[in-house]
């Protein structure tokens, strides 16, 4: 019975490979467009264990019940240019406290900031309101309190303001607000501000995310396409079984826009993984394909070798699906993810395999593709 099915399949490949090909790219197509839907998410460390375990459970518990908040830091650093000038040396000079007195506010007026905390406020909290007005006088206050050393390194040449936002917080518009106040308040000279913070990280890593999947792809693509190009010395038979991997990644991330489930800087280098993974199926049908067309024409070739690999190459990939589908059995819950997205990928290269390179290498080996491109010249 799966012999005649896969018969049927073989000969329909063969003989209608422009058909194929013309639902290969309107699947790729849609697939493109789902993938344009993946979304970055955030990934925090309660997130990479299940809910069920204790430490998570209480965690949500005191969270839904006293809320919780995002911590991000003004870092100010001692950053003289000149040897010998006025530049602020030490960050418990009167103009660096009035300076992160300055950032303190405008950051407090800022929405969904819930407190802010720095030198400034300790040193008003032990001087009656008031901001010293000297070096020696800043000196003398924090030998009494041990509460700057919270805020103030022992070498004195940085300092931090803490601030406090809901866990709600549009990251992208706190970062772009905060941004505007160090810009909108002039520094004194010798100091270098910036932000910090847990979720300052976070924002980079997701604008990374994507430009590292597309240099890491990048280069798995061309190392691969130098490999077969070596193996097979032949830039048609090189570029053919490429397609697999191409293709098949773009249906996979397709299937991954479509189903929610979104990337997360543990799954990034998923791509690059499918590609190393998935060009097998393709050379399984180039390799065959080769041998078989030593003393057959191409489309029996073709149709012969389809006939043989097809069921192979559904092993390995069941055994690999086994495989990637153990990674959920596990309590890191982004291996699950990567699990997953490894098994569409092993699918996806698998279907591409045996259609749009059976197609390709049909179309390729039957028609003069010279000829009929002037053909179609002269018809235009």
């Amino acid at each position: 019975m799966i012999d005649k099915l896969i018969g049927k399949y073989s000969s329909f490949v063969t003989r209608h490979p422009f058909i194929v090909l013309i639902l290969v790219v309107l699947i790729s197509a849609f697939a493109m467009q789902m993938a344009g839907t993946i979304e970055t998410k955030k990934s925090h460390a309660k997130d990479m264990l299940p809910q069920d375990v204790e430490a998570i459970s209480t965690l949500n518990t005191i969270e839904n019940e006293f809320g919780s908040t995002n911590n991000v830091y003004f870092v100010v650093e001692i950053d003289p240019a000149y040897k010998g000038s006025d530049e602020v040396r030490d960050v418990r000079d009167p103009r660096v406290i009035k300076y992160l007195d300055q950032l303190s506010k405008l950051a407090q007026h800022t929405d969904d900031v819930i407190e802010v905390t720095g030198p400034s406020q300790v040193l008003k909290n032990i001087n009656n309101g008031q901001l010293p007005q000297s070096l020696r006088e800043v000196q003398a206050l924090s030998d009494k309190n041990g509460m700057l050393d919270s805020f103030i390194s022992r070498d004195y040449t940085t300092s931090l303001v803490n601030i406090r936002t809901t866990d709600d917080v549009d990251l992208n518009n706190i970062e772009l607000e905060f941004e505007k106040i160090l810009n909108q308040v002039p520094e004194p000279p010798g100091i270098r501000a910036s932000l910090g913070g847990t979720v300052m990280e976070e924002q980079v890593t997701d604008r990374t995310i994507q430009p590292d999947m597309q240099k890491t792809s990048l280069y798995a693509l061309v190392g691969i396409l130098v490999v077969i190009l070596i193996l097979f010395h032949s830039v048609k038979y090189g570029f053919t079984p490429l397609m697999t991997i191409i293709v098949g990644s773009i249906w996979a991330m397709g299937y991954v826009g479509l189903t929610g489930m979104g990337m997360s800087p543990q799954t990034s280098g998923v791509l690059s993984m499918i590609m190393g993974i998935g060009i097998d199926f393709g050379l399984q049908v180039v390799t065959r394909y080769r041998m078989e067309l030593a003393d057959k024409n191409p489309v029996d070739s073709m149709s012969i070798t389809l006939n043989s690999v097809i069921i192979p190459m559904s092993t390995t990939a069941l055994a690999a699906l086994i495989g990637f589908q153990a990674m959920s059995l596990g309590k890191l819950t982004f291996l699950a993810d990567m699990g997953t997205m490894m098994s569409y990928g092993v699918v996806a290269s698998m279907a591409a395999a045996i259609t749009v390179v059976p197609a390709l290498m049909v179309i390729f080996d039957t028609i003069n593709i010279k000829i009929y491109l002037k053909k179609l010249i002269l018809e235009v």
